[in-house]
C-alpha cells in the first residue's frame, strides 16, 4: 500500500500509468470481494486517472477489466467510449454493459465500434435492430454470422434484402435456424438447389411453404438464365451500333443504367474503352467511385450520363442517394485530359501484366 502511495504522489505519464496498471491488478485479483463503497472507491480513482494517462496505459486497463462483472459501470462506459483500441474488449466482452447502453454506444459512436459490439455473444434483437439500421456492409455481415445474436422480424427481413448483393450475407442467413419466413422467401431464389434444400432442414417454421417456394425458385432460375440470355446479345448489338456509328455510348450508358444492368453496363464501357470487363465491373461497383469516374470522363461520357450511373450504383451498393449525388459532383470537375492520360498508364500497366 505504500507503494502505490507514493506512486499517487508521482505526476508522471510513465508513474501514472504505473500507478493506474497496479490499482487494476489489484481489483482483478479480488473484485468479486470488494463491498459497494471500496467498487465506488476504485471507480473514482480509475475515472480520474483515465485523464491523465497515455493511450497505452487505457488499453491496458481496457484489456484487464472487460471481462470483469464489478467493474464499476462508469469506469465501463468511459472504456468503451474511447479509441476502438481501447474500446473493443470492453465492447466485446464486457458484462456490465445492458441493452440500453449497448444501443446508447451504437448510435453515438464509430462504425468500428459497432463492429466490435456486433462481435458479442448473445446480442439482443433490440441491440441488433440499431446496429442493422446503420446499413454498414461489415456491420451486417457480423450480425448475420453471429449466430448468438437475437434478430428481430424487422432485421431478418432488412439482412434478406441486403443478400442480393453480398454473398457473404447470403451464405451466414442460409444457415440460420431462426430466421423468419418473411425473410426466408427473399434469401430461398437466391441460393443454390443444396443449399435450399439444407435450409429448408433447419428452419423452424414454415416448412410447406418454402418446399413450394424452391420449386419456383428453380422455374424462375430456368426463365432468368434466358432473360439473361437474352440482354446480353441485346449488349452486344448496343455494341455493334455504337462501334457502328448508328448508337452513342451516352445513350447506352443512360438505357442501362434506367434499367438497372450494371454488369452489361461494364461489358459496353469495356468495350469502347479497351479493358478489360471484369476490371471495369469492379470499378462500377465498388465503393469508391473515384476508378469509375475516371475511365467515364476519359471516354468523354456527359454528365447526365454519368448522373443516371451513379444513381444506378447508389441502388447496388445500398448507399443513400446523396453519395451519387456528390461524384456526379466531382464527376464535372475533373480534368478530361489528365482521365485520358489516367487510362493511357493502366492500359501500359495492364499489358506488361500480362506480358
Amino acid at each position: 500500500m505504500e507503494e502505490l502511495l507514493n506512486l499517487a504522489r508521482e505526476s508522471s505519464s510513465d508513474k501514472r500509468r504505473e500507478l493506474m496498471g497496479r490499482v487494476a491488478d489489484h481489483f482483478v485479483e479480488g473484485a468479486d470481494k470488494y463491498s459497494n463503497r471500496e467498487l465506488n472507491l476504485f471507480s473514482d480513482v480509475m475515472t480520474k486517472l483515465l485523464t491523465e494517462v497515455d493511450a497505452d496505459g487505457r488499453r491496458s486497463l481496457s484489456h484487464k477489466v472487460a471481462p470483469i462483472a464489478d467493474t464499476p459501470r462508469d469506469l465501463t462506459m468511459a472504456l468503451a467510449q474511447d479509441e476502438i483500441d481501447i474500446a473493443q474488449p470492453v465492447l466485446e466482452q464486457s458484462p456490465v454493459l445492458s441493452n440500453e447502453d449497448l444501443q446508447m454506444l451504437a448510435r453515438q459512436n464509430s462504425k468500428e465500434h459497432r463492429l466490435s459490439i456486433s462481435r458479442r455473444e448473445n446480442l439482443h434483437e433490440d441491440v441488433t435492430d440499431v446496429l442493422i439500421e446503420h446499413g454498414e456492409l461489415e456491420v451486417l455481415q457480423n450480425v448475420s454470422g453471429n449466430k448468438s445474436a437475437r434478430i428481430s422480424n424487422w432485421g431478418f427481413d432488412k439482412l434478406s434484402e441486403h443478400a442480393s448483393s453480398d454473398d457473404k450475407i447470403l451464405q451466414n442467413l442460409s444457415v440460420r435456424h431462426d430466421m423468419t419466413l418473411s425473410a426466408a422467401r427473399n434469401v430461398m431464389p437466391l441460393l443454390e438447389p443444396n443449399a435450399q434444400q439444407k435450409l429448408l432442414s433447419i428452419m423452424e417454421e414454415g416448412g410447406e411453404e418454402l418446399d413450394e417456394l424452391i420449386g419456383k425458385a428453380a422455374r424462375q432460375t430456368s426463365e432468368e438464365k434466358i432473360v439473361k440470355a437474352g440482354k446480353r446479345l441485346e449488349t452486344k448489338a448496343l455494341i455493334n451500333s455504337i462501334r457502328a456509328g448508328t448508337n452513342t455510348l451516352e445513350n447506352a450508358v443512360i438505357l442501362l443504367s434506367h434499367e438497372d444492368r450494371p454488369m452489361d453496363c461494364a461489358a459496353v464501357l469495356a468495350s469502347v474503352s479497351g479493358m478489360p470487363e471484369p476490371q471495369v465491373a469492379n470499378a462500377l461497383l465498388k465503393f469508391n467511385g473515384e476508378t469509375i469516374s475516371l475511365l467515364c470522363k476519359a471516354l468523354n461520357l456527359s454528365d447526365s450520363a454519368f448522373a443516371r450511373l451513379a444513381e444506378m450504383r447508389c441502388h447496388r451498393l445500398h448507399l443513400p442517394t446523396s453519395q451519387g449525388e456528390h461524384l456526379a459532383q466531382l464527376y464535372t470537375q475533373i480534368d478530361p485530359a489528365i482521365a485520358q492520360r489516367t487510362l493511357r498508364f493502366v492500359k501500359v500497366r495492364n499489358s506488361i501484366s500480362a506480358a
